[in-house]
């Protein structure tokens, strides 16, 4: 006990340190913002192009999405009608019996004119038109003559249906692809704007976005210098509290003889020529006056304050030990003025 005064440690360099790293930090959260801005102002008005032939684009297959409609609606659309009303006409059943009865008006036409031929060409080799010979052959020329008209009748038929089907698959497959087309083509004009739009917006985002790291970059800085100057703080601040041969032991320094907030050495086993004085109204504590023992301090001088052991019977958190086992008091936790008497 009774070392010889020394300083606290120097934690400067630990400041300064913690200086250094905000002012690198600082610097390049502002290249980082800089470099931000370079990109916008270098990317806006190139987005901004694009975003405006992206604008054109959506007018021109605006523009083809709506030629696409139109026609559809005046060509096509009339077109698909009259093919529907003609497939449904040759898929009718008049118009099957129609083809029927000209088929079969042109089966009987074709074989009178050739019952006539056949007619001539009898009388010409002397057979008798009223001869059982000639009357046979006018039967099986009938009966010829019928086959092939009921024959002519139905093909004339399948004919007519086979029409009235195929009609209506071409109808049905008219401007088909029109509909699609249009509505591609509307939905590539909504894209062509939403793409648009978002470009518009993607210069100012990378910006912001910059912004924010350098922000970022510049608000650790500060922190990492906070945390630094904290730490140089808290440990000059333990120094000074954990040194032995400091008379008075105060974290803040020496007041000037009259110290009413600050931490001093009050361990008893360091007094001498004790005398008590008084009594403090708020605490109830005893007040003493006395002399540090030598090797603590100006042992020729005389303070007034408090014993640290009945201090900590009643208020154990305003009394400190040090690193040596000595025992210091927080007067300014008390709110007990400690002073010079003389």
């Amino acid at each position: 006990m009774g070392k010889k005064s020394t300083e606290a440690p120097d934690y400067t360099p630990l400041e300064n340190a913690s200086n250094k790293a905000a002012e690198v930090q600082a610097e390049l959260g502002r290249e980082q913002l800089a470099f931000a801005r370079e990109q916008y102002d270098t990317a806006r008005p190139m987005l901004e192009g694009i975003a405006n032939q992206q604008m054109a684009a959506q007018s021109q297959q605006m523009a083809q999405a709506k030629d696409y409609y139109d026609y559809q609606v005046d060509t096509y659309r009339p077109l698909e009608r009259g093919l529907v009303e003609d497939a449904q006409r040759f898929n009718s059943e008049a118009y099957r019996q129609e083809a029927s009865d000209n088929a079969a008006a042109d089966a009987g036409r074709a074989f009178g004119v050739a019952q006539q031929q056949n007619q001539r060409a009898m009388a010409s080799m002397g057979v008798n038109p009223n001869s059982g010979r000639f009357a046979g052959m006018t039967a099986a020329t009938q009966m010829q003559q019928a086959a092939t008209r009921a024959q002519a009748m139905t093909g004339a038929r399948s004919q007519a249906q086979q029409m009235g089907y195929a009609r209506k698959l071409d109808a049905a497959g008219l401007g088909r692809g029109l509909a699609g087309a249009s509505t591609a083509a509307y939905g590539g004009a909504s894209n062509a704007g939403s793409q648009a739009g978002l470009n518009a917006q993607s210069a100012g985002q990378n910006y912001m976005s910059g912004m924010a790291q350098g922000a970022g970059t510049i608000g650790n800085g500060q922190n990492m210098q906070l945390s630094g100057l904290g730490n140089a703080l808290n440990n000059q601040t333990s120094a000074y509290i954990n040194t032995q041969d400091s008379t008075m032991g105060n974290i803040g320094g020496a007041l000037g003889g009259v110290a009413s907030l600050y931490t001093a050495f009050s361990d008893s086993r360091i007094k001498e020529n004790v005398e008590e004085v008084g009594v403090d109204q708020r605490t109830a504590l005893t007040l003493y006056e006395f002399n540090y023992k030598e090797g603590f301090g100006d042992h020729t001088k005389r303070y007034r304050g408090v014993m640290a052991q009945e201090v900590q019977l009643s208020y154990p958190d305003a009394v400190i030990e040090t690193s040596s086992g000595i025992l210091a008091v927080n007067y300014g936790a008390l709110g007990i003025e400690f002073k010079e008497v003389n």
